[in-house]
C-alpha cells in the first residue's frame, strides 16, 4: 500500500494564540468557529489516504528547503527552513522551491507530497496534534486555495470526524494531517521514519547473540538499505572462534530470508558458506564466511585484460548455471557483490528470485540489469546474461553500459577481438532475442579456449655446402621444406614438412638418391587440396588427419629404387611434420632430427649405423664413436629394397618414447646430416640456436662451424624456430 502524507508551514503566533484554548485572538485577527475535536484512531486501522492530486508530483529527492530528506527510502535530517523562506510546492518534474501567492509570516502555507515508501507501509501516530485554524480565517482571509490542492472529505490520512461534519464555509478548508506540535520559532520537528525502513540500532562490540551464545560482535561495520553488517567471530563445534561476516535485519526480512534459504539447499565453492542463521529477539541474523578482499568493481576500476575478463565472467556463469540448478536466477547482480579470488565467490545472494517469478518489485542496477527487469515481468533467467554480458562490456570497453543499452555498431570498437563482438551482440540483445545462460556459456568457455590456445608458426631456414673434402666433388646431401597454410571457418592451422637426405658416397649416384628421395616426400604439399567441410563427408580443412610419414618413407624407397635403372644407390632420410605445433617423425638412416626446448637439447632420432650399434652394445663409448673410422656405415637406407618391410622406418617413439610431441613458442628443430652433427658437438649446436637471431642465421653458422672443424663430409642443416602465431 503506497502512502502520500501533507505538510503544512507551523502558523504565526497569532493564529497559534487564536487556535489555543482560552486564547485571544490578536489585533486585526478574527477567532475560528468552534470545531468538534477529532480523535486519533489506530494506526493500524487507518484507511488509506487519497491520491496525490493531478499535477502534483511525488518528492524525490532532498526538499531544498532542508525540512525533509528522503533519498531511496531512507529518513535523513534537515534542517528547518529560515523565517520567510520559501517553501516546497508539488510540481511535475524535479521539485522546486516556489513563492506562495502572498509573501509574507502570514502567507499560506503550501504542501508537499511525499514519496511513496517501497519497503513497507509507514504508520503515523504523532503524540500531539495542534489545532489550524481553517483557510480564510486568522491572516488568510480572502487568499485562494494553492492550485492543484483539492479539499479533502472525511479528515486527513483517514482520521475521520468524531461527531457530525462541519457545515461548509467558503471557501472549503483545506483538511490538515496530524503533525508534529509546532516548536519555538515556527520550526518543524525532524521527522524519524519507523523501522520498517531503517536498519536496527546496531549491536556494541562484544555483544553476544543468540540462545547459545555462540555468536559475539567485533565491531558494526555498515549498514545497507535495514540490513547491518558486522565483523562477528562464530564458536565451532571445536570451541574456535571463527571470523564470520554477520548480517542483521528485521525478522521478516525477505532478503536475508531468501539468502538463508539458497545457502541451505545449495552448496557451491562460488557461494559463501553459512554458518547459522537464527531469530533472537526480532531480529533476524545470518552469519557467513568472511569474504575475500578485492571486489570485481575495484578490479573493473583498476582495469582487466581479455584473458581474465573471459575468465571471471566465465566463473560467474558457472556458479549462476549451479543457482538456475536449484530454480533461483540472481537477477540484481552488480560488480561490487563479486569477491575476486580462487574460485570467485558471491558475496550476497538477496537479489535472487525463483525462475518463473515475478520479483518482488521493480528492480535495476544502472548499466548491468536486463531491462525487463524494471517492468517486475516473469524471471527467465536470461536476465543474468545481459548482467555477464554487461559485465564483460564494461571490462574491455572501460565503461559501463548507457542506459540506452548496446549499439551493435559500437561493438566492434568496445571489444576488438575476434568473437568478442558477436557473443555481446547476442547477450545484449532484446530478451526474446538473447540467448539463455547455458548456450552464453558454452559459447564463451569456446571463446576461452580458442583465444587460449597458442597458435604456432614456424619460421624455417635451410643451409648446405659441399664440404672440403677434396676427395667428394659432388655434394650428396639434398635438404629442403614446404609449408602451407589451411583454413576454413573453424580456424586457420599451418602445416610444415622439413626432410634432409644424406646420399651413400660409396655408391654411385647418391646425389640422384637423396635428390629423389627429398622430391618424393615433398610432392605430398602439391596434391588436391582435401574436399570441403560438408563435400563427399570432408572434415574442415583445419582438422585434416596428418600425414602418415611412414607411408611416404616407403614411398620414396620405391622412387629411389627406381631410379637407380640398375645402379647401387642408396640414401638416408629424415622427415618431420608439424601441424598447429604438433610434431610427427620418420627416419630411416643416420641423418637426425633434435629439439631445442628450453635450453635442452634432445635428439629425436636413433642412428641406423655401425658406430651407434657398438655403442648401443658397450663396445665403443661415445667418446670413441665420434671420429670413428666406420662412421659411414649405415644399417639401413632407402634404394637397395623395392618395399620396405614394416618397422624398417622410425617414429618418433623410436627413440623419444610417444609418437608425437607439442612445440612451445620459442622451440627450435633442425634436421641436419653427419656433416654437421660429426663436425660440430651437441653443446656447440644448442648455443648457436640458442644465440641465433633468426634461422637463416642459425643455419648458415651450423654450416660454417662444419667448414671450421675440417669439413670432411657434405653438410646440411634445416633450421626451424616455433614463434606465437596471431589468433584471428
Amino acid at each position: 500500500m503506497s502512502q502520500e502524507r501533507q505538510e503544512q508551514a507551523p502558523p504565526s503566533a497569532a493564529e497559534q494564540d487564536a487556535a489555543l484554548p482560552g486564547g485571544s485572538p490578536g489585533p486585526g485577527v478574527s477567532a475560528p468557529a468552534p470545531q468538534s475535536p477529532q480523535p486519533l484512531q489506530d494506526p493500524q486501522t487507518v484507511p488509506p489516504p487519497p491520491p496525490t492530486p493531478s499535477g502534483a508530483a511525488p518528492l524525490t529527492s532532498a526538499d531544498p528547503s532542508g525540512t525533509i530528506n528522503l533519498v531511496d527510502g531512507l529518513a535523513g535530517p534537515g534542517s528547518a527552513p529560515p523565517p520567510g523562506a520559501p517553501e516546497a510546492r508539488p510540481a511535475s518534474g524535479p521539485l522546486e522551491a516556489t513563492s506562495p501567492g502572498t509573501p509574507g509570516p502570514e502567507a499560506p502555507a503550501s504542501e508537499a507530497s511525499v514519496a511513496p515508501v517501497s519497503e513497507a507501509p509507514v504508520s503515523k501516530a504523532p503524540a500531539e496534534v495542534a489545532s489550524v485554524p481553517p483557510a480564510g480565517t486568522a491572516g488568510t482571509a480572502g487568499t485562494p486555495e494553492p492550485p492543484g490542492i483539492a479539499p479533502q472529505a472525511g479528515g486527513e490520512d483517514g482520521i475521520a470526524p468524531a461527531g457530525p461534519a462541519p457545515a461548509p464555509v467558503a471557501p472549503a478548508p483545506t483538511p490538515v494531517a496530524p503533525g508534529p506540535a509546532p516548536v519555538a520559532g515556527g520550526e518543524l520537528e525532524e521527522i524519524t521514519l519507523p523501522s520498517s525502513i531503517q536498519p536496527p540500532a546496531p549491536l556494541d562490540s562484544g555483544t553476544v547473540v543468540g540462545p547459545e551464545g555462540r555468536l559475539r560482535i567485533v565491531r558494526h561495520v555498515a549498514a545497507h538499505g535495514r540490513i547491518n553488517r558486522y565483523e562477528a567471530t562464530w564458536e565451532d563445534e571445536a570451541g574456535q572462534a571463527v571470523d564470520v561476516e554477520l548480517r542483521e535485519g528485521p525478522a521478516d526480512h525477505p532478503a536475508l530470508q531468501r539468502e538463508a534459504e539458497i545457502l541451505s539447499g545449495v552448496r557451491y565453492s562460488m557461494l559463501p558458506r553459512s554458518y547459522a542463521t537464527l531469530e533472537h529477539e526480532g531480529r533476524r541474523y545470518l552469519a557467513l564466511e568472511r569474504p575475500a578482499e578485492g571486489t570485481l568493481e575495484e578490479a573493473l576500476h583498476g582495469g582487466l585484460g581479455i584473458d581474465q575478463a573471459i575468465s571471471v565472467v566465465l566463473q560467474l556463469a558457472q556458479a549462476l548455471r549451479r543457482l538456475h540448478q536449484a530454480g533461483w536466477a540472481l537477477v540484481g547482480l552488480a560488480p561490487s557483490d563479486v569477491r575476486l579470488g580462487q574460485p570467485i565467490r558471491l558475496a550476497q545472494l538477496g537479489s535472487a528470485v525463483r525462475i518463473g517469478e515475478a520479483p518482488p518489485q521493480a528492480m535495476q542496477v544502472a548499466g548491468y540489469s536486463a531491462p525487463e527487469l524494471a517492468h517486475a515481468a516473469l524471471v527467465t533467467g536470461k536476465e543474468e546474461v545481459y548482467t555477464l554480458g554487461a559485465i564483460l562490456y564494461r571490462a574491455l570497453a572501460g565503461q559501463a553500459l548507457s542506459e540506452a543499452g548496446a549499439e551493435q555498431g559500437a561493438l566492434p570498437f568496445a571489444a576488438p577481438v575476434p568473437g568478442v563482438p558477436q557473443l555481446l551482440s547476442r547477450a545484449l540483445a532484446p530478451a526474446e532475442e538473447r540467448v539463455d545462460l547455458e548456450t552464453f556459456y558454452q559459447q564463451l568457455l569456446a571463446l576461452k579456449q580458442r583465444l587460449a590456445q597458442v597458435a604456432l608458426a614456424l619460421e624455417v631456414a635451410s643451409g648446405t655446402s659441399v664440404g672440403l673434402n677434396p676427395t667428394r666433388t659432388v655434394n650428396e646431401d639434398s635438404c629442403g621444406y614446404v609449408s602451407w597454410s589451411v583454413g576454413d571457418a573453424e580456424g586457420l592451422t599451418q602445416r610444415t614438412l622439413l626432410c634432409v637426405a644424406d646420399g651413400m658416397g660409396g655408391m654411385e649416384a647418391g646425389e640422384v638418391a637423396s635428390r629423389t628421395a627429398l622430391r618424393t616426400v615433398l610432392s605430398v604439399a602439391t596434391l588436391p587440396a582435401p574436399p570441403a567441410a560438408g563435400e563427399n563427408g570432408g572434415a574442415p580443412l583445419h582438422q585434416e588427419p596428418p600425414l602418415d610419414l611412414v607411408a611416404l618413407v616407403k614411398k620414396a624407397a620405391t622412387a629411389v629404387h627406381g631410379a637407380a635403372l640398375g645402379r647401387q644407390m642408396g640414401t638416408t632420410v629424415t622427415c618431420v611434420e608439424v601441424q598447429g605445433g604438433e610434431v610427427r617423425l620418420a627416419h630411416v638412416g643416420d641423418t637426425r632430427a633434435y629439439l631445442l626446448s628450453g635450453g635442452v637439447l634432445t635428439q629425436l632420432t636413433a642412428d641406423h649405423s655401425l658406430v651407434a650399434a657398438m655403442v648401443a652394445s658397450g663396445v665403443l663409448s661415445k667418446e670413441e664413436a665420434r671420429g670413428h673410422p666406420d662412421s659411414n656405415k649405415v644399417l639401413r637406407s632407402l634404394g637397395s629394397q623395392r618395399e620396405l618391410p614394416d618397422g624398417y622406418v622410425d617414429t618418433l617413439e623410436a627413440a623419444y618414447g610417444q609418437p608425437t610431441l607439442q612445440l612451445q613458442p620459442g622451440d627450435w628443430l633442425l634436421l641436419c646430416s653427419d656433416g654437421i652433427w660429426g663436425s660440430v658437438p651437441d653443446e656447440r649446436i644448442a648455443q648457436v640456436l640458442t644465440g641465433a637471431p633468426d634461422c637463416p642465421g642459425a643455419a648458415r653458422l651450423l654450416v660454417e662451424l662444419a667448414l671450421q672443424a675440417g669439413a670432411p663430409d657434405n653438410a646440411a642443416a634445416v633450421v626451424a624456430r616455433s614463434v606465437r602465431a596471431p589468433a584471428w
